[in-house]
């Protein structure tokens, strides 16, 4: 009797630990991979690579590269917010609103460049 009480507990223990932590790790992967999370990260990653390459080719002046970080920076900020109220994924409306601040960004970028 002694011994399966043992079992019991130790396998008691060992169930409450894993379900304890398996919750925030799966919850930060859900963050991470949402797809309309990783469409729009993917889109930001994007725009940094073109304004990297704009300071790159001398094409981007330091106050437009200034300008065009500090306006992603903005939209990484937005992102957060309401990826963090959301439990870690944006809503279709936050994708589109978020996606139409991207596009005015690129053609920023583009015409910053191309000047």
């Amino acid at each position: 009797m002694k011994s399966s009480l043992k079992a019991l507990f130790l396998t008691s223990v060992t169930a409450s630990l894993f379900l304890t932590a398996t919750p925030p790790a799966s919850a930060s992967w859900f963050s991470n991979h949402h797809p309309r999370r990783a469409q729009v990260d993917r889109r930001e990653h994007r725009q940094q690579e073109r304004i990297r390459e704009g300071i790159g080719n001398g094409s981007l002046t330091p106050q437009e590269t200034a300008q065009l970080e500090r306006q992603e920076h903005a939209l990484r900020q937005q992102e957060r917010r309401e990826v963090w109220a959301n439990g870690g994924s944006l809503t279709k409306g936050e994708q589109r609103q978020l996606n139409r601040e991207e596009n005015a960004l690129s053609h920023e970028i583009y015409r910053d460049k191309h000047n």
